[in-house]
């Protein structure tokens, strides 16, 4: 049974990393974002790109919870390769919310851009390890 919701929350994952990948590129290129105080959303609301990031964001907690869920549900599997992969693909969805909220409520820095950027390309390299290890048969 862990089996089957694993292969079917790494689908889900994927499908989700996606749409959060075309988001976040679409923000980067076409959304200016105003410069607020650290932690107040009072003054995002009027600039036009707000949905698309809160939608973003939104992406970002709901891949986290994913990848959570893959987490507890890879400890059923008993397999340590599976247990580590699905441990780096959490840190690395984590490591890239933080610092997508670093970036935009602490002064839009590259920095966290880049580190952003950099947790995302790691949680792609993790399931596509858990898809390795857990048979890339068993999704279809």
């Amino acid at each position: 049974m862990s089996e089957d919701g694993l292969s079917a929350m790494l689908i889900l994952l994927f499908l989700f990393l996606f749409i959060q990948f075309l988001l976040g590129m679409y923000i980067n290129l076409f959304v200016s974002i105003p410069v607020m105080p650290a932690f107040s959303m009072m003054g995002y609301g009027p600039y036009g790109g707000f949905p698309i990031v809160m939608a973003h964001m939104f992406l970002g907690i709901i891949i986290g919870l994913i990848s959570l869920g893959i987490l507890f549900l890879s400890i059923g599997t008993g397999r340590n390769k599976t247990l580590i992969s699905a441990t780096g693909l959490f840190l690395s969805v984590l490591f890239a919310g933080v610092n997508g909220l670093f970036f935009l409520f602490g002064g839009q820095n590259n920095v966290n851009s880049f580190l952003m950027a950099t947790g995302f390309i790691l949680s792609l390299l993790f399931a596509v390890l858990l898809l390795i290890y857990n048979g890339i048969g068993d999704l279809m």
